[in-house]
């Protein structure tokens, strides 16, 4: 990556990075590759992150990664992030989202846009004060745009005096480049 390049995910990590206590609780939501969850698992060496997906594929990728850098602070859960509170009931210092299919995977398997918002609602109640939420919908896969609407609309709703939320659309890219939301709880 060239140093004026900023992908969505060096981007959601920047942002989640600043509410990461060493031991607190984080929700990568999609586990698909790992990459989110070794990053929270890093960042919080005496915390636990929850690590979803319902392909074991990706959790096994996933686990693969956690093994060469010798991370054991994760829970991976093989179920859909609407059912979080089931495995967890908070609170939460981050979550992230990456939205979509697994890349290298099934692209018929994505994520729902009626599963995403009961997931996303359910965290957002959880969020500590200070808490984050990062975002990536990609959009470029049928459904993305219908999910990245869903998504976009539960925001939208989020009581402005406890919730800090801005979206980001690179405008200079293909249409079907992800959009990233990032939401803060501020009381």
């Amino acid at each position: 990556m060239n140093r004026g390049h900023k992908s969505a995910v060096a981007l959601a990590h920047q942002f989640i990075a600043n509410a990461l206590p060493e031991n607190g609780v984080a929700v990568d939501a999609t586990a698909g590759n790992g990459n989110d969850t070794v990053f929270l698992a890093e960042k919080m060496p005496k915390g636990t992150v929850y690590s979803f997906d319902i392909q074991p594929e990706a959790l096994a990728q996933t686990k693969v990664l956690l093994e060469k850098q010798g991370l054991s602070n994760v829970k991976l859960i093989h179920d859909g992030h609407q059912n979080i509170d089931s495995h967890l009931s908070g609170p939460v210092d981050a979550a992230m989202f990456n939205l979509g299919y697994l890349p290298k995977g099934d692209h018929s398997i994505t994520t729902k846009p009626d599963n995403t918002v009961v997931a996303l609602d359910k965290v957002t109640k959880m969020l500590k004060v200070g808490g984050r939420i990062s975002l990536i919908v990609y959009t470029g896969h049928p459904g993305g745009l219908d999910e990245l609407m869903a998504v976009e609309n539960y925001l939208s709703g989020l009581d402005s005096l406890s919730y800090w939320v801005t979206g980001l659309k690179f405008i200079n890219r293909p249409p079907t480049a992800p959009v990233s939301f990032f939401v803060e709880r501020v009381i």
